[in-house]
């Protein structure tokens, strides 16, 4: 969809267009109908006065007294004509020279407005009435160039369209203004977006005007129930690992009842399948640390949330010896949601501790498309179960059957966001290394 600056812009243009052209053809027909009847009553009044001074000769010729016809009538081609017609003959002005105005006669009573091409092309508006004189029917025709009448009126529609063309864009700059002035709290709607996808707000401001003031309040309204809904999903999921800690626990001291003696291999199993489902509950317990109670939506600070994850896994690897390093440096923020990528990394650093022997590295690369390597000196994993890491339909941790979930729930996130995982045998380490790689998320 375009822009509404751009869609109300084009209206206007369009709509002033039309009007402009529609008063300019409007103005013009009406100063050239105005012009047109100005020398119509001219020539009305001429044919008046030749009809007052036509005589008739003996056989019935029409006859002018000389001062009776105008100085312009006798100047060949000057204009100005006259054509007075009878049944006995036709009188001519001698403007007409060699020439005739070719005309239909009009009847006694009737009267007509002509425009003919007459001498030498030029253009006339002619007045044709037909009278009757001592009973003689007389059709009389006066005629006059309107090509300085034409001129002035081009002259007028060219000094017109300019003055019209003035303020067309007078016009136009008014309403850019206007419209920009009318448009900005939409300006600001969109900072604030920016503000919030970048984590540096939480909300949508409702300083606005009324007509959008509905859609920023709904938006701030199901962007509040998004973080209570993630926050309660998160509590959710560690308060249940929390409950099940109990009955696990009673669980785990059954298998060691003196009932179950005679049948060690059934003790075997539910010890077994117990001690699976606490290393469930603690690695859930341990996502929810990792995940920490930032708010959803800040995007990613690469060193800073790094280093305070390396310090929550010292914490809750507390009991081994490892030295945990971090390489590299970067200046940029992932523009990806903060809690995601902490439960991503907090997950493969979860990982890498559990296996490690000493030493884990995470390792920095600063550039356009997001690469984070971490890696151990654990036992590593078998080369040929390399690409089944990271898929939950398979055994995913390095080396023990039947865990793996945090590089599954790694491998979601990153598929998610359009990334991928890729593992190998880490060259200095020899344990597993992961590298993670966003493509086009990093910013200044």
């Amino acid at each position: 969809m375009s822009s509404i600056k751009a869609r109300l812009g084009a209206g206007l243009v369009f709509s002033l267009i039309v009007v402009f052209a529609l008063q300019w053809t409007l103005v013009s027909l009406t100063v050239r109908r105005v012009t047109e009847d100005y020398a119509a009553s001219r020539l009305q009044q001429d044919l008046e006065e030749l009809l007052a001074a036509l005589s008739f000769g003996s056989a019935g010729h029409p006859v002018l007294p000389p001062d009776a016809v105008r100085q312009e009538s006798r100047k060949a081609f000057s204009g100005h004509y006259y054509r007075i017609q009878t049944g006995a003959g036709v009188l001519r002005s001698r403007s007409l020279w060699d020439q005739d105005l070719l005309i239909p006669e009009a009847a006694i009573g009737a009267k007509m407005r002509l425009k003919r091409e007459g001498p030498l092309d030029q253009p006339l508006l002619i007045v044709v009435q037909g009278f009757s004189k001592r009973d003689v029917h007389v059709s009389i025709a006066v005629a006059e160039d309107m090509s300085v009448f034409e001129q002035e009126i081009l002259d007028f529609q060219l000094t017109y369209l300019a003055l019209s063309a003035g303020a067309l864009i007078l016009l136009l700059t008014a309403q850019t203004w206007t419209v920009r002035r009318a448009l900005a709290p939409l300006l600001g709607i969109r900072v604030d977006l920016e503000r919030l996808s970048s984590g540096a707000s939480q909300s949508l401001s409702e300083d606005v005007p009324v007509e959008i003031k509905p859609l920023t309040h709904e938006i701030n309204r199901l962007l509040e129930l998004l973080a209570r809904r993630i926050k309660r999903s998160r509590s959710a999921i560690s308060n249940l690992a929390h409950a099940l800690k109990t009955p696990l626990s009673i669980l785990q001291q059954s298998t060691r009842m003196p009932e179950l003696d005679p049948i060690p291999e059934l003790r075997d199993r539910m010890a077994h399948q117990i001690s699976a489902v606490h290393q469930r509950i603690e690695r859930e317990l341990k996502r929810a640390r990792l995940s920490g109670t930032g708010t959803s939506g800040t995007h990613f600070q690469v060193m800073s949330d790094l280093q305070g994850l390396i310090e929550v896994v010292k914490i809750a690897y507390a009991d081994k010896v490892l030295n945990i390093e971090m390489r590299g440096q970067s200046t940029r923020t992932w523009a990806l949601d903060r809690e995601d990528l902490l439960e991503l990394f907090g997950s493969l650093m979860d990982n890498a501790c559990k296996w490690a022997r000493r030493t884990v590295v995470i390792g920095i690369e600063d550039a356009d498309v997001g690469r984070v390597m971490i890696e151990d000196d654990g036992p590593g994993c078998e080369p040929e179960r390399m690409g089944e890491l990271g898929r939950r339909t398979h055994p995913l941790d390095e080396s023990t059957v039947g865990h793996g979930l945090g590089l599954a729930i790694a491998g979601d996130i990153v598929k998610e966001y359009g990334g991928h995982l890729e593992f190998d045998r880490s060259p200095s380490l020899g344990g597993l290394r992961v590298q993670v790689c966003m493509p086009a998320i990093a910013e200044g």
